[in-house]
């Protein structure tokens, strides 16, 4: 096939079952995995009959499931460190020019939009929009480079509501779970949904009863297990020293998307809240 599977996977994905994007999600955040495990393991893992997994493979135009981990096992050897949405490899090289730098990041960059776009469930977009329009107070998280964004998503949800808050520091941000009610909410940003801050996160929110949404990479994360609705996005993780903003801007990606959802679904109150900040900032300008 001209196409890996993996890029044939997202080009098509929109016209797959909720069941088969299953498949999909999994599949992209388990590739190599997926490669060696039975057709028996990827139902149990996915939670869809293995008829469903057949059916997905034909509807690949492959013969059946070991020629999907075939074709997995291609889409692994030919990858590179930078792909573009099209699938053609465009690896950064030392003596590129800057024109082509730019092309090659802006590829790259247009990858993690269109990955993530197709990773994030329209479904729990609206359950977690419904959850933040519902609580009372919601606080908006993150570690490390996840706060940035917590911090990002604070400033996109303040214009739109005053119950939204942030908290850099961990000690803090505890202090400040632990106050939540069962009224409140919890956004949270976490790659890979797994490290001690948002498992102990997690865990308080559980114990006082409030909501939680995870933003994360995995579906099967562990902090999964305790959230009310899972976000996933974006693209690998790269490794120091390559990181880039990819798996940033998926995030970012993500709050612009629930912050227009909730802006639409709260017209009326956000409109207003948007007016007086509004006049107040131009008073300050005049």
């Amino acid at each position: 096939m001209d196409k890996s599977i993996v890029d044939i996977m997202l080009l098509q994905y929109d016209s797959f079952t909720a069941a088969e994007k299953k498949i999909v999600d999994y599949v992209l955040s388990h590739q190599k995995e997926s490669q060696y495990i039975s057709i028996t393991e990827l139902s149990a893992a996915c939670n869809v009959a293995i008829s469903t997994v057949s059916v997905f493979c034909r509807k690949l135009k492959l013969s059946g499931f070991n020629d999907f981990k075939i074709e997995l096992a291609r889409a692994d050897t030919v990858s590179s460190p930078v792909r573009t949405v099209s699938g053609a490899d465009a690896p950064l090289k030392v003596g590129d020019s800057t024109a082509e730098v730019m092309r090659k990041v802006l590829h790259r960059s247009q990858e993690a939009l269109h990955r993530t776009a197709h990773l994030l469930d329209e479904h729990a977009v609206d359950r977690a929009v419904e959850i933040l329009a519902g609580a009372q107070k919601v606080l908006l998280l993150g570690q490390g480079d996840h706060a940035a964004v917590a911090d990002e998503a604070w400033m996109q949800f303040s214009l739109l509501a005053p119950k939204f808050q942030t908290l850099s520091d961990s000690h803090l941000q505890r202090i400040a779970l632990s106050t939540l009610t069962e009224s409140d909410a919890v956004l949270y940003f976490s790659y890979a949904g797994a490290t001690r801050e948002v498992l102990d996160a997690a865990e308080i929110v559980q114990q006082v009863g409030a909501r939680m949404i995870l933003v994360t990479r995995f579906l099967h994360a562990p902090a999964a297990e305790c959230a009310d609705v899972l976000l996933q996005c974006g693209v690998e993780e790269r490794p120091l020293p390559h990181r880039s903003v990819d798996e940033l801007l998926s995030q970012l990606y993500v709050i612009e998307v629930l912050a227009a959802r909730y802006r639409l679904m709260e017209d009326v109150h956000t409109r207003e809240y948007r007016e007086r900040i509004g006049e107040i900032l131009e008073k300050r300008q005049v």
